[in-house]
């Protein structure tokens, strides 16, 4: 479990840390994308085995160590996580080293584990050279709606800059039209719908949208 400060009245962006992830950070991580993305992990792992599928994300990302976190960014105020993002590259995809998937078998069992991990293989992205893909964008309730999310992609942006990437590339639900506004006011504009009857049977939705940023 987390606890997340209660921001006081006025806060914004501008009083929070955006920083690079740390392994002392994994609990708050997963704990705050496990509230953020709550059907995704019900979807995963399964409605009464969302609580096991984080422990065993973490497990993994521990036993894989600094390397699960290439690109990763957190957001911190008062010491605590307030939001997460990832900037990935097509040369942060090598071999995890089966971390994640003993870690899996282990707390999961082989059904779960299998079933779990076929699910999340529906959300891969292939990454393209000079792509720099955005990848699990969450703010904790208290703090959305005050730029954290903006804050984050701008650092991130940033990043991708200096690895002279040339685009941004994201996926974001059709029926997620709070995010989809928020990404195309940054300069992100929609390239075409993914569409998945798996992606569908397993999360309830069968429509991703590809948005797309150039940064040159």
């Amino acid at each position: 479990m987390y606890a997340v400060v209660t921001p006081p009245i006025g806060a914004s962006a501008n009083d929070v840390l955006i920083r690079p992830a740390r392994l002392s950070d994994i609990d708050a991580i997963v704990a705050l994308h496990r509230d953020a993305f709550a059907d995704t992990f019900g979807a995963a792992f399964g409605p009464r085995d969302r609580e096991r599928g984080a422990q065993a994300l973490a497990t993994g990302w521990r036993r894989q160590g600094p390397s699960a976190l290439q690109g990763m960014l957190v957001a911190e105020y008062a010491g605590q996580l307030i939001g997460t993002t990832s900037l990935r590259t097509r040369d942060m995809m090598g071999p995890s080293g089966g971390f994640a998937e003993s870690a899996f078998f282990e707390t999961l069992g082989l059904w779960g584990a299998l079933r779990s991990l076929f699910a999340l293989s529906l959300l891969d992205h292939q990454i393209e050279p000079g792509e720099g893909f955005i990848a699990d964008v969450a703010i904790a309730p208290e703090w959305r709606r005050r730029g954290v999310a903006r804050a984050l992609l701008r650092q991130a942006e940033h990043d991708a800059r200096a690895r002279a990437l040339t685009y941004l590339g994201l996926y974001v639900r059709e029926t997620n039209h709070g995010a989809r506004i928020l990404y195309e006011r940054i300069g992100f504009h929609a390239l075409y719908v993914r569409r998945s009857l798996l992606g569908r049977l397993f999360f309830g939705q069968d429509g991703w949208i590809y948005m797309r940023k150039e940064l040159t």
